[in-house]
């Protein structure tokens, strides 16, 4: 497999946490499981940050744009690892490889995209 994408992403948390507060603001970005993951979380915004993170990351490293937020959806397997999947038909045959970070202030994440 070739790479033909690379993102990279960093937010606040604080920032995460400001717009959280907006009606509806997170049923705009994030999937209900990706919702229900964070929230269950005791540092709930940091998580919520660092899938935004993610997105994005994503989002710059896909080789086409278009993608709705909503379309990117950041799970974790059960020994934490992060995995990505785009619903997409054009993301079929890419590989997208992810890493999360995160701290009390700051969200960050890259994203590989392989075909």
């Amino acid at each position: 497999m070739r790479i033909i994408g690379l993102g990279t992403d960093i937010i606040e948390v604080k920032r995460m946490e400001q717009f959280a507060q907006k009606p509806g603001a997170l049923e705009r970005i994030f999937t209900p499981q990706e919702i229900a993951y964070c929230q269950a979380r005791k540092n709930r915004y940091q998580h919520l940050a660092v899938r935004f993170a993610a997105k994005e990351a994503v989002y710059k490293a896909l080789p086409f744009g278009g993608v709705a937020f909503k379309n990117i959806q950041v799970t974790n397997l059960e020994n934490g690892r992060p995995v990505v999947s785009v619903a997409d038909e054009r993301c079929r045959d890419l590989q997208i490889l992810l890493t999360l970070s995160h701290t009390d202030a700051y969200a960050t994440a890259t994203a590989v995209v392989q075909q």
